[in-house]
């Protein structure tokens, strides 16, 4: 499959599932969000094999490109890096997760990176909220956006019923409670 019609399809996935409203968001979205990032073109879609064993050196492919991303991110209006893999079943989805959880920790100790946080998606996610999969994407993948970004987003969807069935461990990953 092409890379563009790898992202043909996670674009579908957004528009179909992400960015239609669902009563156990208090009738938002599942990501209120991303129907505006996608109409500005503000994702960045990147289509290639990654390892999930990847070492995450700095001089590495993986955080040469987030790196890169964050450099570039205000020139090209960019605000989210999404990291495709093209093969639908390369990793289990639990090897993304701990893959996801290395990278952040590496973002979180690299100084021109630390206001970076990743988040995964796969077809076999087991990440639910009120019994709705919110990460099933169509490919392995993962998003790189900003801390700062994150929280000032979130923060405009307190008090909206949205984040009523968060657990207290999904809540810390948006920064919350503040």
């Amino acid at each position: 499959m092409s890379p563009q019609a790898v992202v043909d399809e996670v674009l579908r996935w957004s528009q179909q599932f992400i960015e239609t409203p669902h009563p156990i968001f208090g009738g938002l979205p599942v990501c209120p969000f991303a129907r505006a990032a996608r109409l500005r073109d503000s994702i960045s879609f990147e289509v290639r094999e990654f390892d999930v064993e990847d070492p995450l050196e700095p001089d590495g492919d993986l955080l040469r490109l987030v790196a890169d991303f964050v450099r570039d991110e205000a020139a090209r209006h960019r605000e989210t890096l999404f990291v495709v893999h093209p093969q639908r079943y390369a990793m289990a989805p639990e090897a993304l997760e701990r893959f996801v959880a290395r990278l952040n920790a590496r973002l979180r100790a690299t100084d021109d990176l630390a206001g970076m946080v990743a988040f995964e998606a796969h077809p076999d996610s087991r990440f639910e909220v009120g019994g709705v999969y919110t990460r099933r994407g169509p490919y392995p993948s993962f998003q790189i956006l900003s801390q700062t970004r994150l929280k000032a987003t979130s923060d405009t969807l307190q008090g909206s019923g949205y984040y009523a069935r968060f657990t207290p461990d999904m809540l810390r990953a948006v920064g919350m409670p503040r």
